[in-house]
């Protein structure tokens, strides 16, 4: 009898997965293109505040611009590199680092989380170069066909150079460009 009920609730849920629309479509065109695979561009201003000890180099505050080039390889999931420039109270850092985010079905306002994570370059003194993951949540908010608008926040948290452990509560303010097909 267990068997019997186990193969058939088996049947009825592999059949109602088979049976989903492969292709969905939107309401409205902005929806539609934000869920097809495609190349993206983001372009982010950020800003932090220091956590813990905040009274040693690079570890008060930051404020700076980030940009990712990456691709939406399904409907929910991003991939990117990117670069920017970070300016703290006693020098400029350099992050080069990878991009994931998840988001989540949504309509005109996407919630999504990201991790970011990648290496600082200080050219000044190579000894303050540090490693870092910059985990975040956030909305994105669809303006038109292929562009929208997100604001993040996350927990920065960087090692390496004399100073060892950094971390930061980090803001993003950023601008979504997605290619056409």
């Amino acid at each position: 009898m267990r068997t019997n009920l186990t193969l058939i609730l088996l049947a009825v849920s592999l059949g109602s997965l088979v049976a989903q629309p492969n292709q969905r479509i939107a309401r409205t065109p902005k929806i539609n293109y934000e869920w097809r695979p495609g190349f993206v561009s983001i372009t982010e201003l950020t800003g932090a505040i220091g956590l813990g000890i905040t009274n040693d180099d690079l570890s008060g505050y930051y404020y700076g611009l980030t940009t990712i080039a990456g691709y939406q390889f399904a409907r929910n999931i991003k991939v990117g590199a990117g670069a920017g420039l970070h300016v703290h109270q006693d020098g400029t850092l350099l992050p080069l680092f990878l991009d994931i985010r998840y988001s989540f079905n949504s309509r005109e306002i996407v919630p999504y989380f990201a991790g970011d994570g990648g290496i600082m370059l200080d050219f000044s003194n190579l000894e303050n170069t540090r490693v870092f993951i910059n985990p975040s949540a956030g909305l994105k908010y669809l303006v038109a066909n292929r562009t929208g608008v997100s604001f993040s926040t996350g927990l920065m948290v960087s090692t390496g150079g004399p100073n060892a452990r950094k971390s930061f509560v980090n803001f993003k303010l950023g601008v979504e460009f997605k290619g056409r097909e």
